[in-house]
């Protein structure tokens, strides 16, 4: 009974939402899309990943086509310009964004991209492209695809996302992944990287982690068609919270633009809040020094009303848009 009333409201969000239905709609309204990996299911970055995080290819293809059904897709920028102007929006207008970097961004998402000849706009971690980081949700699943669960108990930090989740069941799970790393959210970021540090955890891998950001050339390159644009995504990908300092969230700001500027002169001065994070004082900094910003909220953005460094967008991945219907229900908003 459950899956079924599920199945009905998936169908009825799909067809009566307001992306289909104009009469919804009073204001100009935008769709912020927010995407994070395109990988193939056979690719172990793939396995490796939080299920949330991950569209593949042909799911990618099958969006962009059902996009152009619903939407004006347009440049995040126009946007923005027709909207300072007061000049006449879209009523349903819809924006492709990209957060991170991901090297997979470059493999797989960008020909889709231009075969599609879809504007997108990539959201950079800047000091961190051209290096070889890792994210430390990634280095977490690597770790536990690596067997090293009873290393990660040695430290309070592991030790409590794993209380709170149970170690009873298979490690290599991705829903249990998953669990792990949105318990481990409850820490700072400074500690799970102190925490990894102290297990000197590259020596417990029993693979070599695949390669998780672009260089800039080739973020670069992801420019030449002038399809995608690049925003900032701070320069460490730290979230913006009372876990930093004035200072740092400053940093991480202000900075961000400035380098990227250096290494892309013409990035779009739009900004995007790290996990979705931010408070007062981080808010005011993106407010003077960027024309706009997004953040995870989800929701559909009212042109008139939605505050421009507050935009909402909506997160699709594998598990809730692979098949149009399903991708429909996912832009009404309301599942």
């Amino acid at each position: 009974m459950k899956q079924l009333l599920k199945q009905i409201a998936t169908r009825g969000a799909n067809y009566f939402g307001p992306h289909r239905m104009n009469w919804l709609q009073q204001d100009p309204q935008l769709w912020v899309l927010m995407y994070h990996r395109i990988l193939p299911h056979t690719d172990i970055r793939f396995q490796l990943e939080e299920p949330g995080m991950i569209i593949t290819p042909d799911t990618f293809s099958m969006h962009l086509r059902e996009l152009k059904r619903h939407f004006d897709l347009m440049d995040f920028s126009e946007w923005l310009r027709l909207r300072e102007a007061g000049e006449p929006l879209p009523r349903r207008a819809c924006v492709v964004t990209f957060d991170d970097g991901w090297y997979d961004n470059y493999e797989y998402a960008l020909p889709i991209i231009n075969a599609e000849a879809t504007p997108v706009t990539l959201f950079a971690v800047v000091e961190k492209i051209g290096t070889e980081f890792q994210f430390w949700p990634n280095i977490v699943s690597a770790l536990l695809h690596s067997n090293a669960l009873s290393a990660l108990q040695q430290q309070p930090v592991f030790a409590r996302a794993l209380a709170q989740t149970g170690t009873g069941g298979d490690t290599k799970n991705r829903e249990f992944i998953a669990a792990v790393i949105k318990a481990l959210k409850q820490s700072s970021d400074a500690d799970i990287f102190a925490a990894l540090t102290a297990l000197n955890w590259q020596t417990l891998l029993t693979f070599s982690m695949p390669r998780g950001l672009m260089t800039w050339d080739e973020l670069r390159s992801m420019t030449q068609s002038g399809l995608v644009k690049i925003g900032s995504h701070t320069c460490n990908h730290k979230r913006l919270n009372a876990q930093l300092s004035s200072d740092e969230i400053a940093h991480e700001i202000v900075a961000s633009k400035a380098l990227l500027q250096a290494q892309l002169p013409d990035a779009v001065d739009i900004f995007c809040f790290p996990n979705g994070d931010y408070n007062h004082t981080a808010l005011d900094a993106v407010t003077a020094t960027y024309r706009a910003a997004v953040t995870t909220q989800r929701g559909i953005v009212n042109a008139a009303r939605t505050p421009v460094h507050q935009l909402c967008r909506i997160g699709v991945h594998e598990q809730v848009s692979n098949t149009p219907r399903l991708l429909g229900a996912r832009l009404s908003g309301w599942v």
